[in-house]
């Protein structure tokens, strides 16, 4: 038990660290103002290279920029064969359903995707570049005004400037996306409910293909899924 909070709190720290304020970049300190651009020029190779060592992101980087790249087209591409699998399972297409049942009933697939997205987290808060900035991430969720300012929407679409944050936000939606999808998936495959058209919708926009889903349950007299405590009666 301890040793799995020690781990949340390791893990809360790094997610905090990804929203922390960002160094300046060469790209950055280019476009600042020139007074900015002459100080740079005049200070010493030996007080660079002290500035940089008051960073300790420049000592402590776990991974590269690369590795996210890398690490965010895993994540978007690679799930994309297990829904047609699922999909076409659904459909009673053989040999498919074998397949989708042992590689889309255990929970692997949801773990796998899962660990890429902490990995990206953790590199990308580690990096100097970091993400977005705490101040900008603060004001999405700023509720003055609510419901009718445009502030949060404005404040979310800036912070898409961010590489790392795009990287990180990307990952998040299609992540769970699939864990939806494969809930549908198997909610299906229980009780008996087609669930092709459900599947795809929550792949390509998410919650209106569970909206879908239930609609299908209604309409095709199966209700709505059971919850626990209704499974269990």
């Amino acid at each position: 038990m301890h040793r799995a909070v020690s781990l949340l709190l390791i893990f809360c720290v790094c997610a905090t660290r990804a929203f922390a304020p960002t160094a300046p970049t060469s790209a950055a300190l280019a476009r600042a103002p020139s007074r900015v651009a002459s100080t740079r020029a005049v200070a010493s190779p030996r007080a660079r290279r002290t500035a940089l060592a008051a960073d300790p992101s420049f000592l402590t980087a776990l991974g590269t920029d690369a590795d996210v790249a890398t690490l965010f087209n895993v994540v978007t591409f690679v799930p994309q064969p297990l829904w047609i699998l699922m999909i076409l399972s659904a459909a009673g297409v053989q040999p498919t359903k074998p397949l989708a049942n042992a590689i889309m009933r255990p929970w692997g697939p949801v773990v796998a995707f899962s660990l890429c997205h902490v990995a990206i987290v953790i590199i990308s808060a580690t990096q100097p570049s970091g993400v977005a900035p705490i101040a900008e991430f603060n004001q999405v969720f700023d509720p003055t005004g609510f419901p009718f300012t445009t502030a949060p929407q404005a404040a979310m679409q800036s912070m898409m400037q961010y590489v790392n944050f795009v990287s990180e936000e990307w990952p998040h939606v299609l992540i769970w996306d699939l864990f939806v999808g494969r809930w549908i998936w198997l909610d299906g495959e229980k009780r008996g409910v087609f669930t092709p058209h459900s599947v795809l919708l929550t792949n390509l926009i998410g919650p209106p293909g569970l909206m879908l889903h239930f609609a299908t349950c209604l309409l095709t007299g199966k209700g709505l899924p059971p919850t626990e405590d209704e499974a269990a009666a």
